[in-house]
């Protein structure tokens, strides 16, 4: 067995070991910066307990005048094209942003009550991807959102769960978190 195989093996085998030692210590539910990450590798598998609602993320931008921009839900249906079978890059990050969303809604559900999603990592992650979808972020050749505001002067996002299929901001959708209102970091040149 060569060097590099070797490496691999012990770094796969360190890994594991973290998580288990992870789990043990700590409970089911992965906590703190360091475990959130090696959380990363592994899916949201919660959709396979129930159907019902799905979080879904949105964003609005507001003027120097106070004027607020409609919502706009973040990871709109993306077009089927032929070649998407064998490489589909846009749609892999896609879901992988949606299951950041995911883990965020299971977060706000494990919090006690009256704490402060902000101090989760995954709430920090998410406002990234809000913020780059407002600022005209990008899936291969798709915008994220349906119209970019880079003029705002601030910006406010909003997790809501809906069932798949209805309408966005349905009257049936249950709001899960609402963001105060941000203003927008300065933009380097």
């Amino acid at each position: 067995m060569d060097a590099w195989l070797l490496g691999t093996v012990l770094l796969l085998v360190a890994y594991f070991a973290a998580l288990a030692w992870g789990l043990r210590h700590r409970g089911r539910t992965l906590r703190g910066p360091w475990l959130f990450f090696l959380r990363a590798f592994f899916p949201n598998w919660k959709f396979f307990h129930a159907v019902g609602r799905a979080p879904r993320l949105y964003v609005r931008g507001r003027d120097v005048n106070g004027q607020c921009g409609p919502w706009q839900r973040i990871y709109p249906q993306l077009p089927r094209r032929a070649w998407h079978l064998l490489h589909n890059p846009a749609v892999n990050l896609a879901l992988t942003q949606q299951n950041l969303i995911d883990h965020l809604a299971q977060d706000i559900n494990d919090l006690p009550e009256g704490a402060d999603p902000q101090h989760c990592v995954s709430y920090a992650l998410v406002c990234r991807l809000a913020l780059d979808a407002l600022q005209g972020g990008h899936w291969g050749d798709q915008t994220l959102i349906a119209q970019a505001m880079p003029e705002a002067a601030a910006w406010q996002l909003e997790l809501r769960m809906e069932h798949p299929g209805l309408p966005d901001h349905a009257p049936e959708s249950v709001l899960m978190l609402q963001s105060d209102f941000m203003p927008l970091p300065a933009r380097t040149a």
